[in-house]
């Protein structure tokens, strides 16, 4: 079967904290000479999609907003689509940007909104969040990530605290992004190809690796970003393909057209 179309985790992939990772943009560049559509797909809560599309042109990166799905632009769909008026934002403040129309009302909270505020996490706001939920709140998080890759290493990401407030509450958590089935569709409503024709490319085995193949794309694993031997000797998820970086996905993607050809 042919590829067709692409769809990039970022984080990772194509950088690392505010430094890009080698031969992404000579990729896109590869990818849009080819007529190849693609779209970026991103658990990022801390921004939303248009300071995020700033964030990453200013980093040096060659991509547009319509190109971007975040867990963040998908959350304020999810909220409008459920009808909530009065939401109480866990978020970033440049995230929160896209939700001030849900914090207008006055009146008993109606969902809290979960994404990622780094370092802020503490007791007293857990606390807070749990007697919200006991008073009848509805749970969204944006993500529910282990951990992710920073220049220090893999830091303890937003996951493990959704977790402790549905354990403490017994309120189970609406999950936003990847890898839920709602938000791949989202980030494929425009491609014209079925889903064994579009490739995904990450470096999560549980958020990309998993949640695309149960798309029933194929997927490719990027050896960069959260990326460890250990974690891949142990993991139960396989990819289709490895690759050493977004640098060698056009020889692969050549490797793959010449095998489909017949060629040698």
């Amino acid at each position: 079967m042919a590829i067709k179309a692409f769809l990039f985790d970022l984080d990772g992939v194509f950088y690392v904290d505010q430094n890009l990772i080698a031969g992404g943009n000579e990729t896109l560049s590869y990818l849009r000479d080819a007529q190849i559509p693609f779209h970026f797909i991103t658990n990022n809560t801390t921004k939303s999609r248009k300071k995020l599309t700033q964030k990453l042109q200013q980093m040096g990166l060659d991509v547009l907003e319509h190109e971007i799905v975040s867990a963040n632009y998908a959350g304020v769909l999810l909220v409008k689509q459920l009808g909530y008026k009065h939401c109480k934002l866990i978020l970033d403040p440049a995230a929160q940007e896209d939700y001030m129309r849900f914090q207008n009302e006055t009146g008993p909270i109606e969902a809290i909104v979960v994404g990622d505020i780094g370092s802020k996490w503490n007791y007293a706001l857990m606390n807070e969040l749990l007697q919200d939920l006991l008073g009848g709140a509805q749970l969204i998080a944006l993500h529910k990530g282990r951990y992710f890759q920073t220049d220090r290493g893999l830091t303890l990401d937003a996951g493990a605290f959704v977790a402790g407030l549905e354990y403490a509450s017994g309120v189970k958590a609406t999950v936003v992004g990847k890898p839920n089935a709602p938000f791949f569709e989202l980030a494929t409503a425009n491609l014209t190809c079925a889903p064994n024709e579009i490739v995904l490319v990450g470096d999560d085995f549980i958020n990309d690796i998993q949640g695309g193949q149960s798309m029933g794309y194929r997927t490719v694993m990027v050896q960069t970003g959260k990326y460890r031997p250990a974690l891949a000797k142990k993991a139960t998820v396989k990819p289709d393909f490895y690759i050493p970086s977004i640098a060698a996905l056009p020889q692969w993607f050549e490797q793959q057209k010449n095998k489909k050809s017949g060629k040698n």
